[in-house]
């Protein structure tokens, strides 16, 4: 995994609302055809999978944070993983890596729970996507980590 500086996104103007669902991708400072979730780019990294970009929607009020997931040659999405709940907002913390495909994010005010990211060789769409992700939460009883389903 290596941090790279390559990618920016497509700045939008005018009301929040009239804002598309999906943004161009800047890369090496030319608008490419790739586009992706989110307006601001928190972090993007290399990988032996793919780019790894990470994104959030600047929404004060229900900030979700999207991790996307796109191939070697920037032509594809390979998959997207977005963390976020309605009525909530989920500010990026930090980005912890494990190895070069394992990586846990933290977020303000959810010092309780760790999302864990696999980025895998291949993918079955629904069952095995690309970008594993699993929610983890401290039980303070037993002082570990344990997967939450909710």
């Amino acid at each position: 995994m290596n941090v790279i500086e390559r990618f920016a996104l497509v700045q939008h103007h005018g009301p929040y609302e009239d804002w598309p669902a999906k943004t161009p991708v800047i890369i090496d400072g030319s608008v490419s055809s790739l586009a992706i979730s989110g307006f601001n780019l928190l972090h993007q990294y290399e990988t032996a999978a793919g780019y790894l970009l990470v994104t959030d929607f600047d929404c004060p009020f229900e900030e979700a944070v999207c991790f996307v997931l796109v191939s070697k040659d920037l032509a594809t999405v390979l998959n997207e993983r977005t963390v976020g709940q309605m009525y909530n907002s989920f500010w990026l913390d930090e980005v912890f890596w494990l190895d070069e495909a394992h990586f846990y994010a933290t977020f303000h005010d959810y010092a309780d729970y760790r999302f864990y990211f696999t980025i895998r060789p291949y993918g079955i769409p629904w069952i095995y996507p690309r970008l594993g992700l699993a929610c983890r939460r401290f039980n303070a009883k037993s002082g570990k980590w344990r997967r939450d389903i909710r």
